[in-house]
């Protein structure tokens, strides 16, 4: 019996390229640390973020026991996550090019009298090749597509399953300063964005978003403006209609850069991130995002571990954003009650913690930690993923 072709036979064969059985590794395993996402850019805080302008740390300690007891106004918890993989080298016009590949999830989960529920769920499983794969100067997306239904239509049988993909989608040539294996990497954490904003957005059309119920998203909110390009259709912030999808929304970030972070003046903010006691937060400042299309955030540093149980001093400090949607609040800022308001809820959202379970204990809040395990529960192992190529 004929052997069927293997999803990189097929990629080959339909773009006249030679492939070259490379070594195929999750780079997840091989170095998790070696791609970073997070922006090294400075940020200059030109003004206050909220309608006070405190000069110092505000403590939080006697708002947030007053809240002991009362209903989290946290309700949804947001994350996305993937694993990237090499799956092998494939040569056009004398160049070899990796092809990268990777699962995506993307899930919300919902918290109802003190347990955690599934609210939604998106698993994407994507290949990425580069631009050269196409002759054609036009029609990348419909070449994708293409691509896309003949490596589905002789979709080989693994441990006794069969596996469509989602997408195939596609890098340019990389600049010297960047090599084709991150600009793989970078589309698909590209479109792992998209989902996530797609899933605030869905949140926010169905009315689930209020002044009772926000939603806590993991990570960053300054996403950079994309086009309807590789496979995915954009959706950026400087559109008012999708602005205001997050006015009940949190950014929360357990990693920064304190040091990219510049105060009025140009002094770094990192000093002061560091002197904050336990429930402690910084003053709310404001920015303009150029990559995000000129929208402005206010953003604020908390303690909520203090630091001599921790690796770091930078260890148990979350940083938070929130988009300002309303003119007022470009013009005047945040109200500071609110911001002090969401403050003390996140610090009552300090314990448990999932100490032993992830390193970054000290910065994950547990619905968000149950929501990155969740999602993460949904994939298929590593060695079954890279027996479909």
């Amino acid at each position: 019996m004929k052997n069927k072709l293997t999803v990189i036979d097929i990629i080959a064969k339909e773009t006249q390229g030679k492939r070259y059985k490379s070594h195929r590794y999750c780079h997840d395993i091989i170095n998790p640390s070696s791609i970073e996402y997070e922006e090294e850019r400075e940020v200059v805080w030109k003004n206050f973020g909220e309608t006070t302008k405190p000069q110092k740390p505000i403590s939080l300690k006697e708002r947030a026991d007053k809240l002991i007891g009362h209903k989290s106004i946290f309700t949804y918890f947001l994350d996305g996550s993937r694993h990237t993989y090499k799956v092998d080298d494939i040569s056009y016009e004398k160049n070899v090019f990796p092809i990268i590949a990777g699962q995506i999830g993307v899930g919300c989960c919902k918290r109802i009298d003190k347990m955690m529920i599934k609210e939604k769920i998106e698993r994407k499983m994507v290949i990425v090749v580069p631009r050269n794969a196409s002759s054609s100067e036009w029609g990348m997306s419909n070449f994708c597509e293409d691509l896309l239904k003949k490596i589905n239509k002789d979709k080989k049988i693994v441990a006794g399953y069969q596996f469509d993909f989602n997408n195939v989608l596609y890098y340019k040539k990389p600049t010297s300063d960047d090599s084709p294996e991150k600009k793989g990497i970078a589309v698909i954490q590209d479109y792992m964005v998209e989902l996530e904003k797609n899933a605030v957005a869905e949140l926010a059309s169905e009315h689930k978003l209020n002044q009772y119920n926000w939603l806590i998203k993991d990570g960053s909110l300054e996403y950079k403006v994309v086009s309807d390009k590789k496979g995915m259709k954009g959706i950026n912030l400087k559109d008012k209609h999708i602005k205001n999808h997050y006015k009940y929304v949190l950014g929360v970030s357990k990693s920064f850069n304190p040091t990219k972070c510049l105060v009025k003046g140009g002094k770094s903010n990192s000093d002061i991130i560091a002197g904050l006691k336990l429930y402690e937060r910084t003053p709310a400042y404001m920015y303009q995002s150029s990559i995000a299309g000129n929208v402005y955030f206010v953003v604020w540093y908390i303690r909520i571990r203090q630091p001599e149980y921790t690796r770091n001093i930078f260890d148990g400090i979350l940083k938070v954003e929130k988009i300002a949607i309303k003119e007022i609040e470009i013009e005047n800022g945040v109200d500071t009650d609110l911001i002090d308001h969401i403050s003390a809820h996140l610090i009552n959202e300090r314990n448990p913690v999932c100490y032993g379970h992830d390193t970054r204990w000290a910065n994950h809040l547990y619905p968000i930690y149950l929501t990155e395990a969740f999602v993460k529960s949904k994939y298929i192992s590593n060695n079954l993923f890279m027996q479909l190529f």
